[in-house]
């Protein structure tokens, strides 16, 4: 009996030893395949890259030569228009309020800027809805 139990605690003595030694051995593993990873996201980052660059097509030739993209046209000529009529407008007023006191010289050139303002947001190209563009 006393044979017996020798012999188990030297099977559990070495099997322990072996733990050990495979513990750092299962570490050094693991750094490896988290390190082994990285580059392997970092080589598919770098094959997308140089593929874009090397002639590959990106997502920007992809989107201009898609059919929907010449389908759905928006005709910003009276964005523009009225946009630059606003700025006008805005840039006139200012120079009414810094040019004249308050009275009614200031008055009739903020009536009078108001009313060149209306005349070129009349003038702007007219589009059938100018808030929602014409849908595809």
């Amino acid at each position: 009996m006393r044979r017996s139990i020798l012999s188990t605690t030297l099977v559990c003595v070495i099997a322990l030893a072996g733990c050990r030694e495979s513990a750092p051995r299962q570490e050094g593993l693991e750094q490896r395949v988290v390190a082994l990873e990285q580059q392997n996201r970092d080589l598919r980052m770098k094959m997308a890259a140089s593929q874009s660059l090397l002639g590959g097509r990106t997502g920007l030739e992809n989107f201009f030569d898609a059919p929907e993209f010449w389908e759905c046209t928006y005709d910003s000529g009276w964005s523009d228009c009225a946009s630059r009529c606003t700025k006008q407008t805005r840039a006139g007023y200012q120079a009414c309020l810094s040019r004249h006191p308050e009275g009614p010289a200031r008055q009739q050139c903020v009536t009078e800027n108001a009313q060149r303002g209306s005349a070129c947001l009349n003038a702007c190209p007219k589009q059938t809805n100018p808030i929602s563009p014409p849908g595809c």
